[in-house]
């Protein structure tokens, strides 16, 4: 019998169709097999028809299977892992990638919630700017990317494009702001529902979070951002490097 956590803040369902996923993809399953009936399912995982229901409703909207009417639930695809560099913000060093950033969103903020404020080392009466972007592979959004920055930092930004779309470009080339150095914070989360809304993925689908602190050349926070990285069927490339 396939276990399931149910005290974890992982839905019964979430679990479910992550176990059914994982047998397809270990070839328990072929593509084209018929897999075991609700009933058989529900034993099982010892779960009601309306959880298990739920867990192929997700996997039938993923396109890994397909229900035949009169036959029973057969497999579609298997899932695939594909390999990404993951880039982490280095002082000095650029990448080169397929991947660009698209429908980029600068607003102006009267207040920051209290995580920027700590590592912007702003108080509350200092207005901030919001800038929002989602990173695009191959015409799939696979990650977003929220940066603040002190106003008085910033003058003006909202009312012009970036340089080349490029955060850094503008910061130096329009604002005279050079880093010095870059504290990285990297950890794994579960998606929240908007951000698994935007990146296509499942509710408490796993994700990895980079959390950057820029600092200018006096040594001073000049942006703090947060990316996110759809975790599901990606394995990450990290490549540390001074050139």
């Amino acid at each position: 019998m396939n276990k399931i956590d149910r005290n974890s803040a992982v839905p019964v369902y979430q679990q479910i169709a992550s176990d059914i996923l994982s047998r397809i993809s270990a070839g328990e399953w072929p593509i084209g097999c018929q897999i075991p009936s609700e009933f058989c399912l529900c034993e099982e995982y010892n779960s009601s028809r309306v959880t298990l229901r739920q867990a192929l409703a997700k996997l039938e909207y993923e396109g890994f299977i397909e229900k035949r009417r009169g036959k029973g639930t057969f497999v579609k695809a298997k899932p695939g892992i594909s390999v990404q560099d993951l880039f982490i913000p280095q002082v000095g060093v650029r990448r080169k990638s397929d991947i660009a950033s698209a429908n980029i969103r600068i607003t102006v903020a009267k207040k920051a919630n209290p995580i920027v404020l700590k590592f912007l080392e702003i108080d509350e009466k200092t207005p901030v700017v919001s800038l929002i972007r989602d990173f695009v592979q191959h015409g799939r959004i696979i990650g977003i990317n929220h940066a603040w920055f002190p106003l008085h930092k910033v003058p003006g930004i909202t009312e012009q494009p970036l340089e080349n779309n490029s955060v850094t470009e503008t910061l130096q080339q329009r604002y005279h702001i050079n880093f010095s150095s870059i504290d990285n914070f990297i950890e794994s989360i579960s998606m929240d529902g908007e951000t698994a809304h935007i990146l296509n993925a499942s509710l408490m689908s796993p994700a990895l979070k980079i959390s950057s602190v820029y600092f200018d050349e006096d040594g001073i926070p000049a942006e703090y951002s947060e990316t996110i990285w759809n975790g599901r069927d990606t394995q990450f490339h990290i490549a540390l490097s001074s050139k």
